[in-house]
């Protein structure tokens, strides 16, 4: 595989710093004061999209020449990082635009260009539309069908599990357009989701719900031909591996918000004359959670410097997945944990503990889970596993 191209200017130690204190006070301002109603209601907050726009977190890493910051997934990472310290769920809607915006850009032709400046500038809102009722980690099973009519392409088919589905003005959708092809005959379309024959419900789910989850219908759904993108199933499915990082960044927010009121309320609640973080039982185990998200830590960033050193993408993938594993596990871990700390009343809604393990539970499962990651790095180290 030829060699990735590195970004040019990265951000020295100093500035990095700057730019993590805006993340978070963009996080304690914009997302503080408005996930609770919004997780509430099961409805996404749009103006939190424009204003995430506004801020310059949409487009992180993408070209200048679309407005975007031109960035490197290290800085996407700290992003990621500081916004799931605060609600891990409006952090994802942000996640899924970046992600959005360069398969556009970088796969896409001058139509698909467009949407990903306006998806920047706050404007256009992306939802991606692979997962599917019967294929999950099993992409290349993916039943929806585009058969060419003319100078249009028809869409049939249901997508499932599709966050921001409902809300989003643009899905990016992979579709089957040769079934005997198998991935070769994958090909991803840019359709507008008010096109006649598209159809979303919102799937009611314990977490997520700032950033709802949808199933999009697709019936006999007809879009111009030029809505297909350029490259092909293999290429576009490869930039995923960023994705990746930026979820384990996001549990690693999310696990440091747990743990450190966790940390706080064993400091502080009384039991038997003395605090309960004074019992090994409880302090060790909370050793163990700063354990595990020191190691978040230190595997996210590694993988984000590998990512955006521009090495060849397989010498990317093993720093990846064990990033991408060991965040998704660990968050599990530490909310648990937490959730144990506060005994009875983390039952309660009066606590913060339950909230924060019910979002944990999503992690081990999605964006490629636990048993795909362990796969990928067990081919990495030379393991003949099917």
């Amino acid at each position: 595989m030829s060699k990735r191209q590195p970004r040019p200017a990265p951000l020295n130690q100093v500035d990095r710093v700057a730019f993590r204190d805006m993340c978070r006070v963009f996080a304690e301002r914009e997302i503080g004061p408005r996930w609770k109603a919004a997780d509430d209601d099961k409805q996404f907050p749009r103006e939190f999209y424009v204003a995430a726009a506004r801020a310059g977190l949409i487009g992180i890493t993408a070209a200048e020449e679309i407005g975007g910051a031109a960035l490197g997934a290290y800085e996407e990472a700290i992003a990621m990082e500081e916004l799931a310290k605060v609600n891990p769920n409006l952090a994802v809607s942000v996640l899924v635009q970046n992600v959005a915006g360069s398969i556009l850009y970088e796969h896409g032709h001058a139509q698909h260009h467009e949407i990903a400046r306006r998806n920047i500038a706050g404007e256009c809102l992306v939802a991606i539309t692979i997962t599917e009722p019967e294929a999950g980690n099993d992409i290349q099973n993916v039943s929806t069908r585009a058969m060419r009519d003319g100078d249009h392409w028809v869409l049939d088919g249901i997508k499932s599990f599709i966050t921001l589905g409902g809300d989003a003005d643009i899905l990016v959708t992979l579709a089957q357009t040769d079934p005997e092809a198998g991935r070769h005959g994958m090909r991803f379309f840019a359709v507008d989701r008010r096109t006649p024959g598209i159809e979303t419900s919102q799937i009611d789910t314990y977490v997520n719900r700032p950033a709802p989850t949808f199933r999009v219908m697709f019936n006999r759904a007809r879009v111009p031909a030029d809505c297909q993108l350029e490259a092909g199933f293999a290429e576009i499915m490869a930039g995923f591996n960023r994705e990746r990082i930026m979820v384990a960044a996001r549990w690693l927010g999310h696990m440091q918000t747990a743990l450190k009121w966790g940390l706080e309320y064993a400091a502080t609640r009384q039991q038997f004359g003395r605090p309960i973080g004074a019992n090994q039982s409880i302090a060790f185990a909370l050793a163990q959670a700063h354990l595990d998200v020191e190691a978040a830590r230190q595997l996210t960033y590694h993988a984000a410097e590998r990512w955006d050193s521009g090495v060849p993408l397989e010498d990317v993938i093993l720093a990846v997945s064990t990033a991408k594993l060991h965040a998704t596990q660990a968050v599990v871990r530490v909310t648990q944990t937490v959730l144990h700390t506060a005994g009875g009343w983390g039952l309660t809604t009066e606590l913060p503990a339950m909230r924060w393990a019910l979002d944990a539970l999503v992690a081990p499962v999605t964006v490629g889970s636990v048993e795909i990651q362990q796969r990928a790095i067990a081919r990495q180290l030379g393991l003949p596993v099917d």
